[in-house]
């Protein structure tokens, strides 16, 4: 079974179109995770295009591309979903799951490369922030 974990939509419709079964997980937290978590230790919580507030259901986007699509509200509908979907695969179908995950953040992939901004102009000085967010969660939770 081949499960990817980053998906656009058009791996998927690649994959309908050339008869190549596969699983794509989804994890759905209504954000842009990578770039809110720089936002909330580096800029203060002020937050720029990483809130998504999707009205759609990757699921249903993938039945609209003749895939099979699973919603997964609760962690213990997970088992059942990868079975399915490895089912599918067996029967020739692309499946995508998508998973709906709270919006608690990890730490970033390369904590080591990021620092503190530094504000050089004046109109912008307010905005500097002394030292990271000591939750390194978001204020909007």
């Amino acid at each position: 079974a081949v499960v990817s974990t980053q998906s656009t939509g058009n791996e998927v419709m690649t994959c309908i179109r050339e008869n190549v079964p596969t699983t794509a997980v989804v994890f759905n937290n209504g954000q842009w995770g990578a770039e809110k978590k720089n936002q909330v230790l580096w800029f203060g919580d002020r937050y720029v295009g990483s809130q998504l507030d999707n009205p759609w259901s990757y699921a249903e986007i993938a039945r609209s591309m003749y895939a099979e699509g699973i919603t997964c509200t609760h962690v213990d509908q997970v088992t059942d979903a990868l079975s399915q979907a490895t089912k599918n695969q067996e029967e020739g179908k692309t499946t995508v799951i998508e998973i709906m995950v709270t919006k608690e953040l990890g730490d970033p992939f390369r904590r080591d490369a990021m620092k503190l901004p530094v504000r050089h102009l004046e109109k912008y000085k307010a905005t500097c922030q002394t030292s990271e967010s000591e939750s390194g969660q978001p204020t909007d939770l």
